[in-house]
């Protein structure tokens, strides 16, 4: 059997750097850990006590030993399946914290996509993500600056071409012109470029 060391049509990227943003990558790491340690830590506490009660009250028999080790058997697999559920909520709660802002920025992303320059609604309190968000906010806020920008330079154009325009050709262009203008502003400030709502 032989290693296939062809190289793939990708390049091989090896990321090194593990922290991007510490503050939050360090908030979650310690949040998920204080979680395992204090199962660990209760179990331990509650393992000891039913040692200690086998030993020291019931005199440490074969018999009792053998009751406590189905008791600390028990304890671990509750203890297992306290401490699932326990970490799969507050994952739950601390991921909602992050998929909600990408919900919220996908939505924006589609509405700038098809053509319209939302006014983005803040995050709220407990949502991750904000120097992610207040990057995309900024850029649509120049967007939209650029689309009024514009809207406006190709009404003072129409404005002095207009009396100028005798021809079909002329007054073609000028439609078309118009046509840019009212997408232009549409864009800005029309019904659909509100605040989006969502279900995050």
């Amino acid at each position: 059997m032989s290693l296939d060391s062809t190289p793939s049509g990708r390049p091989h990227i090896l990321r090194r750097t593990l922290l991007l943003d510490a503050g939050f990558q360090f908030r979650y790491m310690f949040r998920f850990a204080a979680i395992g340690a204090f199962g660990v830590l209760l179990i331990g506490v509650l393992a000891s006590q039913v040692i200690r009660k086998a030993v020291v009250e019931e005199g440490g028999s074969p018999e009792v030993m053998l009751a406590s080790s189905d008791t600390l058997l028990w304890l671990g697999g509750v203890g297992a399946i306290v401490m699932a559920i326990l970490t799969s909520l507050v994952g739950l709660v601390l991921t909602h914290r992050v998929a909600g802002p990408v919900h919220v920025m996908n939505l924006y992303l589609a509405s700038i996509a098809a053509g319209r320059y939302p006014r983005l609604r803040p995050l709220r309190s407990g949502d991750e993500l904000r120097e992610f968000f207040e990057s995309l906010s900024y850029t649509v806020d120049r967007l939209r600056e650029r689309e009024a920008e514009e809207a406006r330079l190709i009404t003072e154009v129409i404005d002095a071409l207009e009396p100028l325009a005798t021809t079909q050709d002329a007054q073609a262009a000028l439609r078309i012109l118009g046509s840019m203008r009212t997408r232009k502003r549409q864009a800005i400030e029309g019904p659909t470029s509100g605040t989006l709502k969502s279900v995050a």
